[in-house]
């Protein structure tokens, strides 16, 4: 086998990512360093051909391991990574699904462990909010495993790269959009869950955006759910029970259905007239069922099929053909979605 990107880039005393900056000829490298570069490409004769590393790769077993928890929008994530698989099927890649419990850190802290102690060669996580899990996540790096992290951003240096959601433009659109709805005045409740960074994100901005653009809305109650429907509902009817003024609902995570069938419940258990205006996140076909019956006002897609799709494809092609990818980050942009578009 011929030499790697890698061994190029350690005797460069440098990055791949640089390297693959000189090899494509992209700004961002010191034209001293873009010179040894060059000179240890030639000198070695590395082959940046695709087709001939692809064809080199064909005859080397590798195995990737999809790791996520059990929440509703890994089932969309999933799809959008099998479409991938179902595109490098003639190489001789090995794809391995883990699910863990929504907020069971320890169980995906364990199963990233035992990936570190396989030596796997690459992996594709969607993180639970923990510091052993982030832990878990480094001793991956430390062996050179490629990471690509989905849909939730904890801070984790020397990743492959992260995708997903513009989280903080989705707070600020959300806040935006219950302005048209509530003509600049409302009481608002805020369901959220502590289980995943982005939801934090996607509260902590559509907080920030109230504060600062919004002095007709008054946010009422904040109640941090675990992702499961009995405790969604629960969690509902006590924020309204509290609150009984709140006429609008700001939902970060999951368990949408339950929380509008809480709310239905309080109006028919008080006889209250207020139906909150609910804005949440994603496109599942309960979501779309409920936009048709005016239960959500509006929600905003983070595009979960093509996360999947895209953070598998940047890990496939890094390690088949050595691709680096040319961002730390891709965020992709919210689709907002009203009942006239549903």
């Amino acid at each position: 086998m011929g030499i790697t990107l890698k061994q190029i880039a350690e005797m460069a005393g440098t990055t791949k990512s640089t390297v693959d900056k000189v090899i494509h000829d992209r700004p961002g490298v010191s034209e001293k360093k873009r010179k040894e570069i060059k000179k240890l490409l030639k000198e070695y004769g590395y082959e940046a051909n695709p087709l001939a590393k692809a064809l080199n790769y064909q005859n080397r077993k590798m195995k990737v391991e999809v790791v996520l928890p059990q929440v509703q929008a890994a089932i969309r994530i999933r799809q959008g990574i099998n479409i991938v698989i179902q595109d490098f099927q003639s190489f001789n890649i090995q794809v391995e699904y883990h699910e863990v419990g929504s907020s069971d850190a320890d169980a995906q802290a364990a199963c990233i462990r035992k990936m570190a102690e396989e030596r796997v060669s690459g992996a594709v996580i969607l993180p639970i909010r923990s510091q052993e899990v982030i832990d878990a996540i480094r001793s991956l790096i430390d062996l050179d495993i490629p990471v690509v992290l989905v849909n939730s951003e904890p801070s984790v240096e020397g990743i492959l790269c992260y995708v997903g959601q513009n989280t903080v433009q989705s707070g600020s659109v959300a806040a935006r959009m219950l302005s048209l709805f509530m003509n600049g005045s409302t009481r608002i409740g805020i369901i959220s869950c502590h289980n995943m960074i982005t939801h934090e994100q996607r509260e902590q901005s559509f907080i920030s955006n109230v504060n600062d653009f919004f002095p007709g809305f008054s946010i009422r109650d904040i109640r941090y759910i675990l992702e499961t429907p009995e405790n969604a509902r629960e969690q509902t009817l006590e924020m309204l029970r509290s609150h009984p003024e709140i006429d609008s609902v700001f939902i970060t995570c999951g368990c949408v259905p339950e929380i509008c069938a809480a709310l239905r419940e309080y109006r028919e258990e008080t006889g209250s007239e207020i139906r909150p205006v609910v804005i949440c996140y994603e496109k599942y076909e309960e979501i779309r069922a409920l936009l048709k019956t005016g239960d959500v006002s509006c929600t905003l897609s983070g595009g979960l099929f093509m996360q999947g799709r895209l953070s598998m494809r940047i890990l496939f092609e890094y390690l088949v053909y050595e691709k680096v990818p040319e961002h730390k980050a891709y965020y992709l942009n919210n689709k907002i979605m009203i009942r006239e578009n549903s």
